[in-house]
């Protein structure tokens, strides 16, 4: 009958070795993975655009489109996985600006068909979907999974089980473009980090769950910004009059 501590001793040694020092996280290489996502033009490009945006009038209706592909496994980076509850996040995000009358409503659009969707199939999707802007998001994850001194532990059976010596420090990065899916018009791209990191034995530390928390951190700033953008673009555009909007609200 083979000893369960005699399993474990070969195991642990193995995770003491293969993760002792931090890596740090590849900020261009998960760049590089956003671009890759989704194809879109500079600003005021997405279509010829070339004159100043055009003002169209408030409350807006905005589409919110999640993008994500898959790629090749790079070490530590990680796939995006969108949920419910992201877009929930941002719709709380923004709730202030329907009560000001710059959001009629706030929508989540569908990814269009195609590999590397760029500005003409996505205003189209937004077109489907009634949008008057879209902002469109991509996000990556990545984790740096080291050992610091607890790990001199892991060799014994309690140490294996109790013995906070592995961290887990995630990085999560957004970015949304923002678009007048009437026009085409490019407001521009903005972006957010999170950060999340969890300490404990390296056989409980689960490193999905930090990219969760740094994903939700990077979406919470990333809403701060887009909330304010919007509200800025909003104050300067002509309101609907009292009837249209209603009827807005109704759709």
């Amino acid at each position: 009958m083979i000893r369960l501590d005699s399993l474990l001793l070969p195991v642990a040694l193995m995770t003491l070795t293969a993760c002792a020092n931090s890596k740090g996280f590849d900020r261009a290489e998960m760049q590089n993975v956003m671009r890759q996502t989704v194809t879109l033009s500079g600003p005021q490009t997405a279509a010829g655009v070339t004159e100043p945006a055009p003002r169209i009038p408030a409350p807006f209706r905005l589409g919110l489109l999640f993008t994500q592909k898959e790629f090749p496994t790079r070490e530590g980076i990680r796939l995006v996985e969108w949920l419910s509850g992201d877009r929930d996040l941002l719709i709380r995000a923004l709730a202030p600006l329907r009560d000001q009358h710059i959001l009629s409503d706030v929508i989540e659009i569908a990814n269009p068909a195609t590999q590397n969707p760029g500005p003409k199939e996505i205003l189209k999707a937004a077109a489907r979907y009634g949008a008057d802007m879209i902002v469109v998001i991509t996000g990556v994850g990545a984790v740096d999974r080291y050992n610091n001194g607890y790990a001199t532990l892991y060799p014994t059976i309690l140490g294996a089980y109790l013995a906070p010596g592995t961290i887990s420090d995630a990085l999560f990065m957004v970015e949304g473009s923002l678009w007048d899916a009437r026009s085409g018009f490019a407001h521009g791209t903005q972006g957010a980090e999170g950060r999340s990191t969890h300490v404990g034995p390296a056989i409980m530390i689960d490193d999905r769950s930090a990219v969760t928390e740094a994903k939700t951190a990077a979406l919470e700033e990333y809403g701060r910004k887009l909330s304010a953008t919007l509200a800025l673009i909003g104050r300067q555009a002509p309101q609907l009059p009292e009837r249209a909007r209603e009827s807005d609200r109704q759709r």
